[in-house]
């Protein structure tokens, strides 16, 4: 008998940032449940005979009829049942898209308090932006969605840039008045974080979640965590606006790099310095020391479920039982992603952790656990990576489990409403057009109504005072 396999080599698509795809090495005599999704079929070549010999015909051996006489059910004796077969999966069709679940979206007046409105967004290089058409995408997302809080990851400018792109922006987005920025000291056009807070409207003093912007409270880096840090303290990664009801945390994470030579400072919490165990040590100490819970968003740069990865999707086991799995066997077949950074097995395992240590709840999927299809980044080296919707979730909303007890597995029995703040919605643009290969994602947090200031003595205690315009 001849062994017939098909050998191909896994392909995947990563982050534009992360290590190029290089063909997995096909260990020999794989067995057929390990080749990749896009293995091909290859038939085995016959052995040629021998030279001067011809190659000798085997006849397969009659079946006996004694067998099949053995094999006949004696008269009136019951049947055997035949042992049921378990029916494949479903071959998925590679010729389409990959079907995204629907996730609907909250987006009615409520009928207490107010809505605070958070957007984040990879713009991979601002400067770039706000010179091409894809400002126009910009302004266009934002006035969609009116976020009070708009935080840029990735903006690449040097503080010497800051001025210019600021005034580009105001004049782009002229109720964003307020700016705070972080750059990156240790290398030119790199990284950077940015938080643009929203102004009411002229004359429309109150309509902003947030009552006073050019007031309003933001920090750099994570404190006395990352004093020690140069990552933390000079690539400017992480924004901290401080509001009377809740934090919210700005933050672009280190990608391990092409070679994985971050891998360890990401994720090795033995080491001496830590970006997974730094950034849930400030986020618990934040909450604990303000007594407020944190919202913390921005590109995590981990696909951290397998629902995570177009490259799952693939599997003949996808989505209960892989995910079912341990980290490190949800790679059969699939033995390149291990080396792309943001899906190796370490970065996938340590997200969930960092998760636990922080308190923190990954708010899209506590609203939608079981929604399929949905990427927050798509990489240009293959066109037709977004049109077939071959992507990676890799930005990421987290808040504080206070905020998500009203969802879930949280729910107060009876439908009882939770304290506020609370989770209102949790979505990704991915349907909508993009500014660069990243989609915006955000949240909506139900805030408690401000407490009516005092008036003065001459005024009816009953009528509350409306704020000042604020100064543009």
């Amino acid at each position: 008998w001849l062994k017939s396999s098909g050998r191909g080599a896994a392909r995947c698509v990563g982050a534009g940032s992360m290590a190029p795809r290089k063909s997995a090495k096909v260990a020999p005599e794989a067995p057929a449940a390990e080749k990749g999704p896009s293995a091909p079929d290859v038939e085995t070549p016959p052995k040629p005979a021998k030279r001067g010999r011809p190659a000798a015909k085997k006849e397969a051996a009659p079946a006996p009829e004694t067998a099949k006489e053995e094999a006949a059910p004696e008269e009136g004796s019951q049947p055997q049942a035949k042992k049921a077969k378990k029916a494949a999966a479903p071959k998925r069709d590679k010729n389409v898209p990959l079907q995204r679940s629907l996730t609907p979206r909250e987006l009615a007046t409520p009928e207490e308090g107010r809505v605070l409105k958070l957007l984040s967004v990879n713009v991979a290089g601002l400067r770039a932006v706000l010179a091409s058409d894809k400002a126009k995408v910009l302004a266009a997302t934002v006035a969609k969605e009116a976020p009070d809080v708009l935080c840029l990851n990735e903006h690449k400018l040097k503080e010497s840039d800051v001025e210019d792109a600021e005034a580009k922006l105001k004049e782009l987005l002229p109720e964003y008045r307020t700016a705070h920025w972080s750059c990156s000291t240790a290398k030119k056009g790199y990284a950077g974080v940015a938080m643009l807070l929203r102004h009411a409207a002229e004359g429309g003093a109150g309509s902003a979640a947030i009552q006073s912007p050019h007031l309003a409270k933001v920090s750099l880096g994570m404190g006395a965590v990352g004093k020690d840090d140069p990552i933390i303290g000079e690539e400017g990664r992480v924004l901290t606006l401080e509001l009377p009801e809740l934090s919210v945390v700005s933050t672009y994470v280190p990608n391990s790099g092409m070679d994985l030579q971050r891998l360890e400072y990401r994720v090795g919490r033995e080491a001496e310095k830590c970006w997974d165990r730094s950034l849930a040590e400030y986020v618990r100490g934040l909450r604990d020391s303000t007594g407020k819970p944190v919202v913390l968003l921005g590109d995590m740069n981990c696909g951290h479920q397998v629902q995570d990865i177009w490259n799952m999707y693939e599997r003949p086991d996808f989505p209960e039982g892989l995910a079912q799995k341990p980290v490190a066997e949800q790679y059969v077949g699939l033995s390149a992603l291990k080396k792309f950074a943001g899906l190796t097995p370490r970065e996938r395992e340590s997200f969930p952790k960092m998760l636990e240590e922080a308190d923190l709840v990954d708010t899209f999927r506590a609203l939608h656990p079981d929604a399929t299809g949905v990427f927050s980044y798509f990489s240009q080296k293959v066109v037709q990576n977004r049109p077939m919707n071959r992507g990676l979730r890799l930005d990421y909303v987290l808040a504080s489990s206070s905020l998500c007890s009203n969802v879930g597995a949280a729910a107060k029995p009876g439908g009882a409403e939770a304290p506020l703040p609370r989770l209102r919605d949790s979505f990704v643009l991915d349907e909508d057009d993009l500014v660069a290969d990243h989609a915006a994602i955000g949240c909506h947090i139900l805030l408690p109504r401000p407490a009516a200031a005092e008036a003065p003595a001459e005024a009816p205690a009953e009528a509350p005072v409306e704020a000042p315009a604020e100064a543009s």
